[in-house]
């Protein structure tokens, strides 16, 4: 229970505050005498493995590089002194982000479904890093300290449990917390809030993205609030109200900055198309709206639609209609990078490895080491049963992207069909590690031990290993 209560203080979440930014206090670095970065670094790797555990995730290397593209470009224009970021997209169709001390910021996948532009998402995830940046969970340990930090831990495990589940459950975790320190400690959120909106709409403006999107979010909030009654309320509307002051502090905060015309972002418009291809459940539905979006929508919403085509009728089978819409597109943007992997994954999907496979090489020999080319291009392998070259593949970006748990997933298949059965166990204990389930990945581990016996430079990797997993779940 500890380490549960030690987890739930970890999350800041996206939600209300109305006081007016330029009258919170600047408060410097005294919070590092509650907990240093280090050991907040510490406790976000330990959360990130908790949601990975609780909230199920959506593993699409094309959205993650994405988001982590735009991420780090707000990062790199915020107040953030650790810019050590870990991005995890939770499949949830609801709206909602949140961030983790430590550099851990979450993303429900409706936030594609619901923001109207890329600047509305990155008003959102600026948000944020500002809570980051300005060390609110820090900030909120100190403060919690008057008022009991059980209490606090109560709040924030009702918010987890509402952030990933996205059920009532949430909220009645969060109803059992009652009395004078609850109320203190939303007051304190209340602040925290107002800050972040705040130096996240100065954080936008200095990325050449539109201050005015963090107002455009809290609008069609409020809207999609005033039309919503009863159970019909979405729940981050539910758990994080928004009311006119916030809007207008908004407002009032873009004053001086000019008032510009921003352009449509097609990458953008491409993963929302993307993100409905690959959650709905509704594949004859998603057809029809494709087929509307690309006889009534703008061009750059046409070109979505297309390829949001392109991967429904992959999952629907029918290769050839897809084939007409996936010609059209690569013609226009010969190197676009989800285009050519869309193009190779009918090959795939339609059971001609072969060309599927030439079509990944022949893109990467344009952009080597491309993330997203490279996992997809391994998964190519995979399905085609050539494990070694796939390892080939896979192994450097362990190295590159040790916090990722698709990369591990996918180097356990690769050495199963390759039949190395110790690199199995070592690549699932990882993935078990990452996903905090420490005694799984300790038997897998144990599996491999004998089995390399013969092997003194592996048999003593394992076992400093092992001892680095012991030392993980015995909270060291």
């Amino acid at each position: 229970m500890i380490r549960l209560l030690t987890l739930m203080l970890c999350l800041l979440t996206f939600s209300a505050g109305s006081q007016a930014a330029s009258e919170l206090p600047t408060f410097g670095d005294a919070s590092s005498g509650i907990v240093s970065l280090q050991k907040e670094r510490e406790l976000g790797q330990r959360f990130l493995k908790s949601i990975r555990a609780q909230a199920p995730t959506l593993d699409d290397p094309i959205l993650q590089d994405y988001l982590e593209y735009l991420i780090y470009r707000l990062a790199s224009n915020s107040q953030l002194t650790d810019r050590r970021l870990d991005l995890v997209i939770i499949r949830n169709p609801t709206i909602n982000a949140f961030a983790a001390p430590g550099g851990i910021v979450g993303v429900n996948h409706g936030l594609f479904l619901h923001m109207a532009s890329e600047h509305e998402l990155a008003a959102i995830l600026s948000h944020e890093l500002a809570h980051l940046s300005q060390r609110h969970f820090a900030r909120q340990l100190q403060e919690g300290k008057k008022a009991g930090a059980v209490n606090l831990a109560g709040v924030l495990a009702g918010i987890i449990l509402a952030a990933t589940a996205g059920t009532d459950a949430g909220l009645a975790a969060m109803s059992t917390t009652q009395g004078y320190a609850q109320n203190q400690m939303l007051q304190y959120s209340r602040e925290r809030e107002a800050e972040a909106d705040r130096i996240g709409i100065y954080t936008l403006a200095e990325s050449g993205m539109d201050p005015r999107a963090m107002a455009y979010v809290f609008e069609s909030m409020q809207r999609a609030n005033r039309y919503s009654t009863g159970n019909q309320v979405p729940e981050f509307l539910r758990t994080h109200p928004v009311n006119r002051s916030r809007v207008s502090d908004a407002y009032n905060q873009t004053a001086n900055y000019p008032v510009e015309s921003f352009p449509q972002s097609l990458n953008y418009e491409l993963m929302r198309s993307r993100v409905r291809a690959l959650t709905s459940s509704d594949i004859p539905g998603d057809i029809k709206y494709f087929e509307a979006a690309i006889k009534d929508g703008d061009e750059i919403r046409r070109i979505a639609a297309q390829y949001g085509m392109v991967i429904a009728l992959t999952r629907d089978l029918k290769f050839d209609e897809a084939k007409r819409y996936i010609r059209r597109l690569r013609s226009a943007y010969p190197l676009n990078i989800p285009f050519r992997i869309a193009e190779a994954e009918i090959f795939e999907h339609a059971q001609n490895p072969d060309q599927s496979l030439a079509l990944f090489e022949q893109a990467l020999a344009i952009s080597p080491g491309n993330y997203p080319l490279s996992v997809n291009y391994a998964e190519a392998l995979v399905a085609a049963r050539k494990p070694h070259a796939a390892l080939d593949v896979l192994v450097p970006f362990t190295l590159q992207r040790p916090n990722d748990e698709y990369i591990w997933y996918l180097l356990a298949e690769a050495y199963g069909l390759a039949n190395n059965i110790p690199g199995v166990h070592e690549a699932r204990a990882e993935f078990f590690v990452l996903n905090g389930n420490f005694d799984q990945a300790i038997k897998q581990l144990g599996y491999a031990l004998p089995l390399v016996r013969q092997n003194f430079q592996q048999s003593a990797r394992i076992k400093q290993r092992l001892e680095e997993i012991w030392r993980m779940k015995d909270g060291g």
